[in-house]
């Protein structure tokens, strides 16, 4: 958290992440100009970060605007990434508008190239274990996320919370 911040009394919802269910209790400021009403959210980059890692760690199955959401947070190009994935531009865009299901080998293959684009060096030997483990993930992944800042400045879903806090 930052310093002297208190978690709000309100969750925000951050709508503008392209997500839905996404709730920041606090690393975030509204702000009221002339009339309207703006929010300007603490470091964009880690806290999507965070909700990126969170779908690649706890979701079995990515739904098509969370596999954009990760290509977004990932920086890339539909080509981009589809020249990681062995695919053309077409299939990535049909997996992100649900056209088509994106396969499990694409799936995982997906989740270990945001991993390894967005983590640290010193943690990248970990998502080996992440992949293995996707099966056992629970089907029922709430729907609602919960957001934090931390002291340190690092954002982290309500699950992680106490481990991290």
């Amino acid at each position: 958290m930052r310093e002297g911040e208190a978690v709000a009394a309100e969750p925000y919802e951050y709508k503008e992440c392209g997500l839905e269910g996404i709730f920041l209790h606090n690393g975030y400021d509204i702000i009221e100009h002339e009339g309207e009403r703006f929010v300007s959210v603490v470091d964009t980059e880690s806290l999507h970060r965070s909700i990126g890692e969170f779908l690649v760690v706890q979701k079995k199955e990515l739904a098509p605007n969370e596999v954009r959401f990760l290509r977004k947070t990932m920086d890339l190009t539909q080509s981009e990434l589809g020249r990681w994935m062995g695919k053309d531009s077409q299939t990535v865009a049909r997996w992100e508008k649900g056209q088509t299901d994106i396969p499990t080998v694409a799936d995982r293959l997906l989740r270990a190239i945001f991993l390894l684009r967005t983590m640290a060096p010193e943690e990248r030997e970990n998502f080996l274990d992440i992949l293995k483990d996707i099966e056992d993930m629970d089907d029922l992944t709430p729907r609602r996320v919960e957001m934090y800042l931390n002291r340190d400045g690092n954002w982290h879903d309500g699950l992680r919370r106490h481990a991290t806090a």
